[in-house]
């Protein structure tokens, strides 16, 4: 055999043989979803069958790293209540309280909208910051307490569909997968190189 066709063959070879095993090693992160059983070797994807661990190493990092009980609380300290409760009563007292149908009777509405709402909105307002800023440290400190942000990730995550996890996965790093795949295809190539030169000194 001349010694060139070694220099076709065993690097096209070698180039589908690296392609083809990184795209199947790819894959293999997610299928099969379930464990299928070929030669009494079990067969799943790593993703799929280490679902619970990964969703509880990713609460752990969240829980650590980026969301502690203590920003939880930092972020409630930050809060702007004062807004936030008279927006909110405001709403409460428009749709679903007396506004709703004193609102919409002539002659009242207005009475209503300009003297009353105000007042009432006022002295609520002033009562429930009053008691937000009394107890807002203990409230603070029960969050933090009570809150399991590690456990309530990982059931986030649990809950995810691995269907749905994959889609996002390979869309996110398509282009990272298929570097893979082309890595491999190069290298399979390489080692074909490198066959052919050592049938041909062999030879």
């Amino acid at each position: 055999m001349p010694d060139f066709i070694y220099f076709m063959i065993f690097p096209a070879v070698g180039a589908m043989v690296g392609w083809i095993t990184n795209r199947i090693a790819i894959r293999m992160l997610f299928k099969p979803r379930r464990p299928v059983n070929i030669l009494g070797l079990k067969i799943q994807g790593v993703i799929p069958r280490r679902h619970g661990e990964l969703a509880m190493r990713i609460a752990e990092t969240v829980h650590e790293k980026l969301l502690t009980s203590e920003d939880l609380g930092r972020a409630m300290n930050d809060v702007d209540w004062e807004d936030e409760v008279r927006s909110t009563l405001n709403r409460i007292l428009n749709e679903k309280g007396p506004g709703s149908i004193i609102g919409r009777i002539p002659g009242i509405a207005q009475a209503w909208k300009s003297v009353v709402l105000p007042q009432i909105l006022d002295t609520l307002s002033k009562e429930i910051n009053r008691l937000i800023a009394r107890y807002r440290n203990v409230f603070i400190q029960k969050i933090r307490d009570s809150v399991d942000i590690r456990n309530l990730v990982a059931q986030r995550v649990e809950q995810f569909e691995l269907e749905a996890l994959e889609d996002m996965v390979m869309n996110l790093a398509r282009k990272e997968f298929a570097h893979i795949e082309i890595v491999g295809a190069v290298t399979g190539t390489v080692i074909g190189i490198v066959q052919g030169l050592i049938m041909v000194f062999i030879g």
